[in-house]
């Protein structure tokens, strides 16, 4: 596996535990970065949307699908400043920042790898 299959299957098992977090455990999560638990089922639908995510950039990894790669790294890059203006504007809490700078550093982590593999 190359290393920017890697980074993109590692993303993916983050992303599944994330996912697996909100879907079985979300107050757990919510109480982590201060939002009040919640009963609603939105929380529990993230989770699965996520675990479903996850399968796909898992099997974009292991099948080293270099131009889902390239579209990863521009949208997790994307993120923090979503994040960044969601905080300004006062719609979400800034616990959630570090989760953006996350994304971040693994779509920065996924690009690099590119370039230095030469495939970018």
């Amino acid at each position: 596996m190359t290393t920017s299959a890697k980074s993109v299957f590692v993303f993916g098992v983050y992303l599944t535990g994330m996912g697996a977090t909100l879907l079985l455990v979300p107050n757990l999560f919510l109480s982590l970065i201060g939002v009040p638990a919640t009963s609603e089922v939105w929380i529990r639908l993230s989770g699965i949307l996520l675990m479903a995510l996850s399968v796909y950039y898992i099997v974009a990894a292991r099948h080293n699908l270099n131009v889902i790669f390239k579209v990863t790294a521009y949208i997790r890059c994307t993120i923090i400043f979503y994040f960044g203006a969601f905080v300004w504007l006062q719609w979400m809490a800034p616990a959630l920042l570090p989760f953006a700078l996350l994304d971040f550093a693994g779509g920065a982590w996924t690009y690099f790898a590119m370039k230095k593999e030469g495939v970018w």
